[in-house]
This record gives C-alpha cells, structure tokens and sequence, in this order.
C-alpha cells in the first residue's frame, strides 16, 4: 500500500518501482482518528506526511484564540516536504478532520534520492516553487479580496458535473465551520455568505452540497474588485 500512495503524490509520481519501493521500506503507515493531532505545531517534523485516505486540516491559532485554517488536505495530497528537508518544526497544527490513514516519509531517504536522481529533484524543486506561488497568490487574494469573493472563488474551486444536464455541484469537504476559518471569517459570517449568493440566484444550497446555478456570474464575481 505505502509504494501505491507515495507514487500518487505530485513530486513522486516520476519515481521508478525501485525508489518507490525504497521510500517505502523506509516510511510508515498509521490510522489518525478523528480530532487526533498527526503533528503538533512545533514539533519536529517526522517527514513527508501524506493521506491514504481521510482528510486533515493545517491550522494556526489567531491571538484572540480563533482558528485560521491554512488549508486543507484530502487523498493523495502531502505537507510538509519543506520543513522535513530543512529539519525545521512544523510550522502549524496538522490535525485529522476524519478517521484517517497517514504515511509519513522521512527526510533521510529522500535527501540521498535527490543527490543521485536530477530528475526528482526538480520535481521536488517545482513542487515547492508551485506552493510558494500558491501561497503568494492566497495572500494576494486576502488582500484585495473580500469575503463573498473568497467564497465564490472556493465554490468554484471544488464544483464539478453533476453527472447530467444541469447545474454544477459543489460539495463542501468539511463541517461549515472549518469552511469558515479556511476563509477567515466566523461561521455565521459564511452562512450570511451564502445566502446571498443564493438570494442572487448563484447558487442553492442543501447541505454539504451548493449547486452552482449561475458560473458565469459566479466568476464575474470572484474577477470584480472588492
């Protein structure tokens, strides 16, 4: 199983068999239950800690004691492959959100790959670059983004076909509360959020799933200026 999700991950997808099976000899598969902290700010990084299944949050605490989650994990993705190379403390809380099936790869291996392996090591090198892009590209949108244009944007992010004529669905992967601090507003702000979107005749809402009634005006809203 562990040489089966490390080929998923987007920076080892290019490794042959053998490293694959290397890094697997080397790494580690555990169940996190729900709630359970997978590692603690602070804490040294163990390695590359990647889901099999289940999902987890990558979270800060703000001074007034509110939660911002930084972002948010699903099967196949990974963090911290930055710090575990520098052996640096995790720099948030990675706790999981359901019952979860984590590996965790440790730097040593992964270091002696990219000394012998050019190849990997420019995919490790543009894994890193696209999530430093990605967090310059976040931060530009907390600034001249507000609210209702950061939901917007996130609805788009996560709307797929439904399968048959109609409107696009997007099915919130999390409780509306940790939609809510993914995009730094409290709870009763994102329910607000949502209504008028729907008042606008974006989008409907039941439950975890938005249909997405109008994309086009959905993405004129995300372009508009706040």
């Amino acid at each position: 199983m562990l040489e089966g999700v490390i080929g998923r991950l987007s920076a080892f997808s290019q490794l042959s068999r053998k490293d694959l099976d290397t890094l697997a000899t080397h790494s580690q598969l555990r169940e996190s239950r729900r709630g359970a902290v997978i590692v603690a700010r602070g804490e040294r990084m163990p390695g590359v800690v990647a889901l099999a299944y289940g999902s987890a949050k990558l979270a800060l605490r703000r001074a007034n004691g509110e939660e911002k989650v930084v972002r948010l994990l699903g099967p196949g993705e990974h963090f911290g492959l930055d710090a575990a190379l520098l052996d640096r403390p995790c720099p948030v809380q990675l706790v999981a959100l359901s019952n979860s099936l984590v590996a965790t790869i440790p730097p040593v291996p992964l270091l002696r790959m990219m000394e012998h392996d050019v190849g990997f090591a420019r995919c490790v090198a543009r894994e890193l670059a696209e999530r430093m892009l990605e967090l310059l590209s976040e931060l530009e949108a907390s600034l001249q983004q507000g609210g209702l244009q950061r939901l917007a944007c996130y609805l788009d992010s996560l709307a797929r076909p439904n399968g048959q004529p109609g409107p696009w669905i997007a099915r919130l992967p999390v409780t509306k509360t940790t939609v809510a601090a993914r995009l730094g507003v409290k709870k009763e702000t994102l329910s607000r959020m949502l209504r008028e979107l729907a008042a606008r005749g974006l989008i409907a809402v039941s439950g975890p799933e938005v249909a997405i009634l109008d994309r086009v005006g959905l993405a004129r809203l995300v372009g508009a200026t706040s």
